[in-house]
């Protein structure tokens, strides 16, 4: 547990031990500093993403704050496993005061209720999934914007209240959000502007996209006005096997299939394959849809984000964009 990881100034001095002594194992490298008086092992920290460097960052604050953070936006995204694209500079809270507040010391303070659609996931207080989703619809650009919307609609992860450890980005925390329950919730956003920009993203949202990735491949294709895919499209191979595949536009009986890192990096998804065996049983299934008369076309990270190398893509493999982007 990220918690219990770790070490505060306020505990060496009720042990009668010296603070000081943290500091000085800091600059030896055996400590990390997380926030002000408050410490992790080094090779804890070295094991942690950025994701879960980001969460032991909130966890320190809640161990040292006078007041009991809420925690909203990105941070709360990412506590609850939405589909964030990157890491927040700084931890995102709530604040009452209507004049806000400077981010400083590492905290982003926003106007809102610490009241009011707020939950508790485990060890932290932060707006609630509906809420979180939502707020951030209205101020990501509309291809991360989907993203979290698409992860908040997803089946959910079951289990324990998370804990840094294990945040997943593929399959958030809590009952997957109704389009009615968001709807709702863009419906009490603060400006016109901001409902509008959240109900859109809404109406292009779905439960189908299976991760973040391709989730931004829709958004893109949206963009630069590409016909929208069949998603999960399945298929029976001669071998009998069945294989689902990402996307798929039944009239040019085309395939695309985007290519994330975690595919193959990542034992969860592997399975008990290596990442030898992962590529060439992904090879194989490619040739059998191939077999059953299908174009399969691929895109990376690199690909998808890069607009021009994207449409040329999609162009390759028949897709012509429905009006000048």
């Amino acid at each position: 547990m990220a918690l219990q990881e770790l070490i505060l100034a306020t505990d060496a001095t009720r042990i009668g031990h010296d603070p000081r002594q943290l500091a000085k194992r800091a600059k030896r490298g055996e400590l990390v500093r997380v926030r002000r008086g408050t410490y992790v092992r080094a090779a804890y920290w070295a094991g942690l993403n950025s994701r879960q460097r980001h969460g032991l960052h909130a966890a320190a604050l809640v161990n040292t704050a006078r007041l009991t953070p809420v925690f909203n936006l990105q941070t709360a995204a990412l506590l609850w496993g939405l589909g964030v694209v990157g890491v927040p500079k700084h931890l995102c809270t709530v604040t009452d005061d209507p004049t806000g507040g400077r981010s400083k010391h590492g905290i982003r303070r926003s106007f809102g209720s610490r009241d009011v659609a707020i939950a508790r996931l485990g060890d932290f207080q932060v707006t609630d999934k509906v809420r979180t989703t939502a707020e951030l619809a209205a101020t990501l650009n509309f291809a991360e914007a989907l993203a979290v919307v698409d992860s908040s609609r997803r089946e959910s992860a079951r289990g324990k209240a998370p804990d840094v450890d294990d945040w997943d980005k593929e399959r958030a925390w809590g009952q997957p959000s109704s389009v009615d329950e968001l709807a709702d919730g863009m419906a009490v956003l603060t400006s016109q502007s901001r409902r509008r920009r959240a109900s859109t993203v809404l109406e292009l949202s779905t439960d189908k996209s299976e991760s973040v990735g391709e989730s931004m491949s829709r958004a893109r294709m949206i963009l630069l006005n590409f016909p929208v895919p069949t998603l999960q499209g399945s298929f029976t191979l001669r071998n009998g096997r069945t294989a689902r595949t990402d996307f798929w536009w039944p009239e040019l009986d085309l395939v695309g299939e985007f290519d994330g890192n975690g595919k193959y990096l990542r034992n969860r998804l592997r399975g008990n394959q290596t990442i030898q065996q992962a590529v060439m049983a992904e090879k194989a299934r490619e040739n059998g849809l191939r077999a059953l008369g299908l174009t399969v076309i691929r895109w990376g990270w690199a690909e998808m984000m890069d607009p021009r190398v994207f449409a040329r893509i999609l162009n390759d493999g028949g897709l012509t964009s429905l009006r000048p982007a």
